[in-house]
């Protein structure tokens, strides 16, 4: 089980989000700040008041003003990682572990979108919230928490002697998705008309 913990400069970078009309307050989850005008979370959450854009993978992005903006990097493997979040209670939890070798990919929909392991604990609400490294850097959000019969589903031997994996969406899956929306905001530029001239 991940445990609570009271305050800590790094962790408490980490806030509840709730889902939005028509289904206010009714689902939970955790999410952290991407940039200075907007916060990331899984879009499993849905209804996320200012939400701008959902992903391919199980993120989205929405209008959220910082007062602190994290730092951003990729993950290695068997660096310690720690999950922080919010449960049911509302209590702020944490579970360490070390970053797994392996990726998986969760949803044959999403396309190529490869989700990072760890075999830290997380529970039900800590979904959207950050994945730390030991230098204090996010290096992703939590999504999901396979058991030992989702990864027999999976079909994945590499992982079916680990007592618990917990899946999180890496940096650079997030980043992908965000300059895919920040793409779209762009208009086309036309391109250069070039005038015979006699």
């Amino acid at each position: 089980m991940p445990t609570a913990f009271n305050q800590d400069p790094v962790f408490d970078q980490a806030f509840v989000v709730h889902s939005g009309a028509p289904l206010p307050y009714l689902l939970m989850g955790t999410a952290i700040q991407w940039n200075e005008d907007y916060a990331v979370t899984v879009k499993h959450i849905p209804y996320i008041p200012g939400a701008v854009f959902q992903g391919q993978g199980d993120v989205q992005f929405f209008k959220h003003k910082a007062d602190h903006v994290p730092m951003w990097r990729s993950y290695q493997p068997g660096e310690e990682l720690t999950s922080v979040g919010f449960n049911s209670a509302y209590m702020s939890v944490k579970g360490s572990g070390h970053a797994l070798p392996a990726m998986v990919r969760l949803d044959a929909k999403e396309g190529n979108v490869m989700y990072g392991t760890h075999d830290g604990p997380v529970a039900k609400g800590m979904s959207g919230g950050p994945v730390f490294a030991a230098d204090g850097k996010v290096v992703g959000i939590t999504v999901a928490l396979l058991t030992s019969s989702d990864l027999a589903k999976i079909k994945r031997p590499d992982l079916a002697t680990q007592p618990r994996v917990s899946i999180f969406m890496p940096y650079n899956e997030i980043n992908r998705e965000w300059t895919r929306y920040t793409a779209q905001l762009k208009p086309a530029t036309p391109a250069a008309v070039h005038l015979a001239t006699n």
